[in-house]
């Protein structure tokens, strides 16, 4: 199918009104209690940072739109290969619990690693649901190339509602490039495998950018690369 052939068969109307909802409700959410914080008060004096309402705000949009949607979808939790999908994130958990992630509450350094990444693949999930899941499928036909492009750039303005600066990124311009290198590597991802817990994994593997983190990437490759799926892909 030609470019401008799969253009029009993409509701752009539609993406646009889950793009904007997206930043409406990222920013709303930002503004209340962090849900996730007052939870985990109630067990535990151990400050987590995390925040998951824009994920559960991204999580919820995504499904009602796939749920309005007039595509069938075709990305789920565990993919076409669930024993393999399930290999991410356990491969990420022992990689870090192993090597283990210094922290100042006065946690055992491989506890926290553990706590740390399982937190992250939650949220990651929430969020890979939304972008490389409901986007990606929403983008249809369009090429691969394409699709990866226009994810990271969405995906990259979003931030804008989340974090106060990119200072520890260099600026906005080279997060921005990031997010669209990156997106190329989890579109990919889930149009192999049509898993979005492969992605969250992918996602949190640079938790740290240390050998630890080169370890699990040079792993998930191998695991994409010879995934094994009977289908040809046809993204690329």
């Amino acid at each position: 199918m030609k470019l401008k052939e799969a253009a029009r068969t993409v509701n752009w109307a539609y993406i646009g009104l889950f793009y904007a909802i997206v930043l409406l409700g990222t920013y709303l959410v930002r503004k209340l209690p962090n849900v996730l914080q007052l939870i985990l008060k109630q067990v535990t004096d151990i400050p987590f940072t995390f925040n998951y309402n824009h994920g559960i705000l991204v999580a919820l949009t995504a499904l009602l739109f796939y749920k309005t949607s007039h595509f069938k979808p075709s990305i789920s939790l565990l993919g076409n290969n669930k024993f393999k999908a399930l290999l991410f994130p356990i491969i990420l958990l022992a990689a870090y619990t192993t090597m283990g992630i210094s922290n100042s509450n006065g946690v055992d350094k491989h506890s926290w690693a553990f706590l740390f990444c399982s937190f992250a693949i939650i949220y990651n999930i929430m969020e890979e649901y939304a972008w490389r899941g409901y986007l990606v499928e929403a983008l249809g036909q369009l090429p691969y190339v394409i699709k990866s492009i226009l994810s990271g750039i969405l995906w990259a303005f979003w931030h804008l509602f989340i974090f106060k600066d990119f200072d520890q990124y260099g600026g906005f311009g080279i997060f921005l490039v990031f997010c669209i290198v990156f997106s190329f590597l989890l579109t990919f991802a889930v149009n192999r495998t049509k898993s979005i817990l492969v992605a969250a994994s992918l996602h949190a593997f640079i938790i740290q950018m240390n050998i630890t983190a080169l370890i699990c990437f040079l792993i998930f490759l191998v695991l994409l690369l010879t995934w094994g799926n009977k289908k040809r892909v046809n993204e690329i």
